[in-house]
């Protein structure tokens, strides 16, 4: 690999580096986390129309409560998601392997993982991925 000034491999992240990205994913993960749990307080929360009881009388009513309910369940499943990817990169940087590429093996550039901390592909290779090439 190529060197940088001071002996450092191009590409390598320097301890502050994987400190920052490790506050990052943290922080994201609190946030996901409660943004889990207000989805799970409206998913839980019976929805009224102005009547008192939570029977639905009116198909409208209904259809807006089963739309609203679908919604919050995808949300769930993308929160689910994200945990995980989180989780998983933090494992990553447990192991010394945080910031590699899981295709090619390259190092994943720093600018890419301080937008997407979690990403487990450099760019070339997601977007492979995504292309199905």
């Amino acid at each position: 690999m190529a060197k940088e000034k001071k002996g450092r491999v191009k590409g390598a992240l320097t301890e502050k580096d994987l400190g920052r990205l490790k506050e990052s994913l943290l922080r994201e993960k609190q946030r996901v986390l409660r943004q889990g749990n207000f989805t799970r307080e409206v998913m839980d929360t019976p929805t009224t129309t102005g009547d008192l009881s939570s029977h639905r009388t009116h198909i409208a009513d209904q259809g807006t409560e089963n739309f609203q309910r679908e919604f919050a369940s995808q949300l769930r499943s993308i929160e689910a998601r994200s945990l995980r990817e989180i989780d998983e990169a933090l494992n990553r940087m447990d192991q010394g392997r945080y910031g590699i590429c899981e295709k090619c093996g390259k190092p994943i550039p720093l600018a890419r993982l301080e937008v997407v901390p979690y990403a487990r592909f450099c760019m070339k290779c997601a977007q492979q991925r995504n292309t199905g090439e």
